[in-house]
């Protein structure tokens, strides 16, 4: 090919190829500049006192929420407590009910009632009265007589289980209309609350005076119109401030738990690399605050028994009143350590998984030769000879502390039919041991 035939060709090529888009020099620049701010931006977010910020911040706020979490939940117990007791009515008289079966509540009534009937029966007149005067020596003894018949019918109807129903039905009574006033519905209630005033509906009244005039033989009692009228029995100064307090627990009794396990949620969300950690000061923590509970229950307790002895209860029946009254809180503080203990043992082990692993080999390699000593030895040769026996030992075991036990619990059962059941289990499988078969000799 010629030098101009080359000529040409470098030409045309390049006449067909594709333009090159040039950039600017200021675009070049705009781009330069935004790359070095990027590398400055991540310089600075990647810097020490960067990290050490955002660590700060990150950890305050973890350790606030655990806090949080654990003050809510410690709360959270006594809260609902106070809620179902003042607010159900079913738990006030569940709570309530045990006190009427108990001697010492019994005598206190018991007192209580002699008490009234002497103040307001004057024996020594009414024998007085109705004595004739030949028998005027026979008073003291009569009015004796008569003081020790009151007695006795007051005891045996303290005793009897018709007080038990009596104190049941008076407690809900009373109770269901106590939620009422304090919840502002009394609507078909006798009493009823508007603002700090408490009126006594009189239609029910006259109902039942009616209705008793009627079966008395006055017939014309029935035409009575019905009343719908009601008096004002009382002022109750504050009465309206008390209900917001009960709307305020009613809320609080709702919502405590819920907070606290969000905001213990939300502490283990931020702890990024020290979640397990984060539960378990949680968990800790509200365990911690169970203690403080039940240590602040026990001085309370203290403090009540010292004012009660200004009256006339002993302070056995005060003792029985006041644990009687607190067990449902003490169960709940009960049953809250305990979880909160479990969790935080749960987050403590999963956090040294090296070690629960070890442990957990330990503890199968113990079991399995604590077994193989027990299957080979003379214990397994004993039940394999008399395995109906063993058997029936087993299951007797199991009915004895079931008739020894007082008043067994449902889990007291279940805990013991587990037992026996696992026990039966290896009676079974020592009685079918397998024997490996030796060789022959040769």
């Amino acid at each position: 090919m010629s030098t101009d035939q080359q000529t040409a060709a470098e030409a045309g090529s390049a006449t067909t190829a594709p333009t090159q888009p040039v950039r600017s020099t200021k675009d070049v620049a705009a781009l330069e500049a935004e790359v070095e701010r990027l590398r400055r931006r991540n310089a600075e977010l990647e810097s020490p006192k960067s990290v050490r910020v955002r660590h700060a911040v990150r950890s305050t706020f973890v350790v606030i929420l655990t806090i949080i979490a654990a003050l809510c939940l410690t709360l959270a117990v006594p809260a609902v407590w106070a809620r179902n007791q003042v607010l159900n009515t079913d738990r006030y008289v569940a709570t309530m009910q045990p006190l009427a079966s108990n001697a010492d509540v019994q005598a206190s009534v018991e007192a209580a009632v002699n008490r009234e009937i002497a103040a307001r029966v004057d024996i020594p007149a009414l024998v007085g009265e109705t004595l004739p005067p030949e028998l005027a020596r026979l008073k003291a003894p009569i009015e004796s007589a008569v003081s020790g018949l009151i007695g006795t019918v007051v005891h045996k109807a303290v005793t009897s289980d018709a007080f038990v129903s009596l104190w049941t039905n008076v407690n809900r009574s009373a109770h269901a209309s106590l939620v009422g006033i304090l919840t502002g519905q009394t609507e078909g209630q006798v009493v009823t609350a508007s603002g700090n005033t408490l009126s006594l509906d009189l239609g029910p009244i006259v109902e039942q005076v009616k209705t008793r005039l009627v079966a008395a033989g006055l017939g014309v009692a029935a035409s009575i119109p019905t009343v719908n009228t009601s008096i004002q029995i009382a002022q109750l100064q504050g009465l309206e401030r008390t209900q917001q307090l009960v709307r305020w627990l009613d809320t609080t009794a709702d919502w405590l738990p819920w907070i606290g396990l969000l905001a213990l949620a939300g502490a283990v969300a931020l702890a990024k690399g020290r979640r397990l950690k984060t539960l378990m000061w949680g968990a800790l923590g509200t365990a911690i605050g169970m203690l403080v509970l039940r240590i602040g229950l026990v001085f309370g307790r203290e403090i009540y028994l010292t004012r009660m002895q200004s009256t006339n209860m002993s302070q056995q029946t005060a003792s029985y009143l006041f644990d009687t009254i607190t067990r449902y809180l003490v169960d709940g503080i009960r049953l809250v350590f305990i979880i909160s203990l479990v969790v935080a043992g749960l987050a403590i082990l999963l956090g040294r998984r090296d070690a629960l692993a070890r442990g957990g080999r330990w503890v199968s390699r113990t079991s399995s030769n604590a077994w193989d000593a027990l299957n080979e030895g003379s214990v397994g040769e004993t039940v394999r000879r008399h395995t109906a026996v063993a058997a029936g030992v087993v299951v007797a075991a199991g009915t004895l502390v079931l008739v020894i036990w007082s008043n067994p619990t449902g889990l007291v059962v279940l805990v013991t039919a587990i037992v026996v059941v696992l026990l039966l289990v290896a009676v079974w499988a020592m009685a079918h041991r397998k024997v490996d078969a030796g060789l022959p000799a040769g």
